[in-house]
């Protein structure tokens, strides 16, 4: 009896233990079904792209392979995705939509003033005083003085936009300095002598003219120095000294960024003459939408503008660097501006 019953028990043991057989294999499951379709569609479409799609056929046959593609997708991500909800939940979203309001999105922008801070690099410390006005304002070194590579350099890491104030020949007998471009030179001296301006300022991204009342009259002796300019991607801001010069009309026809200076601060250096030329810079500003001022490294000129950039914001201007607003004015294209001010002496 008791073998009987330890026979009965392995061969339940021996039952349990044995894996069960695998199931038996049948047709193709839904999802290859809906693969096979899909791999069809493709074939259709492949297919209907060679044929003319201007005939009756091909646009049929488009529309139904495009509808029967997007059902097999539908359904195929249905299988996939299963029975899962998507819901939104409250919590992730704002409660109420922001809303930009109309005041702020209709607003114009504030007038742009570019202050450009001339003759710099003669004197250091007149030059370190104009490095600590608001970094906006755009600096302009002449490139003989033996310190301007250096002031250059300390200048652009406070910040500010360098240019180079590049000697030109004016049309009385007074000194423009070491290598001034002036009329009837080379076309090869002429780019030596911009070549070696260029070499002695740091970081520039410009160039204005010092002095120059005869060079840019000159529009055969402007077209070498705006080549170098257009293949450098710099800009010539001009200074104005004459009322013949030909420097903004010629560097929009050669594709060149420019734009005059609208006003000189300084012809008068007395604090209160600086003071009232900055009162019509902002007029000239809220007028055209910006404006361009020249002045000097003059301790008066110095003293003024520390003081009066410090609340020009809450005035309602912005100070801006002097390519931002050439580009302003190259945006928006207008014909050239006249301020009405009175230019400096010919020289």
């Amino acid at each position: 009896m008791g073998r009987i019953l330890m026979e009965h028990m392995t061969k339940r043991r021996y039952s349990e233990e044995a894996p069960e057989a695998p199931p038996k294999r049948g047709g193709p499951g839904l999802v290859t079904f809906m693969f096979a379709l899909m791999f069809g569609a493709a074939l259709a479409l492949t297919a209907d792209s060679k044929a003319d799609h201007r005939s009756t056929y091909a646009r049929v046959t488009a529309q139904v392979t495009a509808q029967v593609t997007k059902s097999i997708s539908s359904t195929l991500r249905n299988l996939v995705v299963g029975q899962r909800e998507y819901t939104i939940r409250l919590g992730d979203w704002p409660k109420q939509p922001a809303v930009v309001p109309a005041s702020a999105s209709s607003a114009e922008p504030a007038p742009a003033i570019a202050i450009v801070i001339d003759d710099l690099g003669s004197n250091a410390t007149r030059t370190m005083q104009a490095i600590a006005l608001p970094a906006n304002v755009t600096l302009s070194f002449l490139p003989y003085p033996a310190r301007t590579p250096e002031l250059s350099h300390r200048a652009h890491l406070a910040g500010h936009e360098v240019i180079i104030h590049v000697p030109m020949q004016p049309s009385g007998t007074e000194y423009a300095g070491e290598r001034a471009l002036t009329t009837g030179l080379p076309v090869e001296e002429l780019k030596q002598r911009l070549d070696w301006a260029m070499s002695r300022v740091s970081d520039y991204d410009g160039i204005n003219n010092h002095m120059g009342s005869r060079f840019t009259t000159s529009r055969a002796d402007l077209v070498p120095v705006m080549r170098e300019l257009k293949g450098r991607r710099l800009f010539f801001l001009d200074s104005r000294t004459t009322a013949q010069t030909q420097v903004e009309s010629l560097a929009r026809e050669m594709g060149v960024l420019t734009g005059r200076r609208d006003v000189f601060i300084d012809g008068d250096r007395s604090a209160a003459a600086i003071r009232r030329q900055l009162s019509r810079l902002e007029d000239f500003a809220r007028k055209n939408g910006n404006v361009i001022a020249i002045g000097h490294p003059y301790p008066e000129t110095l003293n003024v503008l520390s003081e009066w950039t410090n609340d020009l914001k809450e005035r309602g201007f912005e100070l801006a660097p002097l390519r931002d607003v050439l580009a302003m004015r190259e945006k928006r294209n207008p014909p050239l501006l006249t301020a009405g001010f009175a230019l400096t002496p010919p020289r």
